[in-house]
């Protein structure tokens, strides 16, 4: 599980990285386009926004795999590590469920307003809107992936403290 973990990660990274250069590269082009010649590329401004919308989604799935996203771990710096331990279960628990509210009731929601037309491109809204269920599944299945591991790691006797993200790590570090 921990490879599938690790894989899945790897690959939505990559994911994001070539949407976000696609949509930088474009931004680029359409303001070279605008300033130099005057001229603009029809629909660009909304797959741009389609693309920002859909890496922000798959980003913070990301994030929560890597157990980056809101974290205050005062408190459970201040606790014991068995009590620690069944915090960050807890904080991974409610976490999954409430990104799986999230994406159960945008179903509705999309199959209701997703008809709608964008503006310039034509393409159905819900083009757009499916992001929402995308990543709140992705971070659904990070929080399952995350929690398997978590058991295989006590099963096997591994140290399973609550690891924050490295980025958090550092700023400890640092401080």
């Amino acid at each position: 599980m921990k490879t599938f973990h690790s894989r899945l990660t790897c690959f939505l990274e990559v994911l994001v990285c070539l949407s976000f250069l696609s949509f930088f590269s474009m931004v680029i082009l359409l303001v070279g386009l605008r300033y130099l010649f005057n001229s603009s590329i029809t629909g660009a401004n909304e797959i741009i926004t389609i693309l920002f919308v859909y890496t922000t989604a798959i980003g913070a799935a990301i994030a929560v795999g890597q157990r980056g996203h809101i974290a205050i771990n005062i408190l459970i710096e201040k606790l014991p590590q068995r009590l620690a331990k069944h915090l960050a279960k807890l904080q991974l628990a409610l976490v999954g469920l409430i990104n799986f509210a999230i994406a159960w009731f945008s179903v509705p929601w999309i199959s209701q307003t997703g008809d709608n037309l964008m503006p310039t491109l034509g393409a159905m809204r819900a083009v757009v809107q499916i992001s929402i269920p995308l990543g709140c599944g992705l971070a659904v299945l990070y929080c399952i992936t995350t929690a398997i591991v978590g058991l295989e790691e006590t099963k096997n006797g591994d140290s399973t403290q609550p690891q924050a993200s490295s980025h958090t790590r550092d700023q400890d570090r640092s401080a």
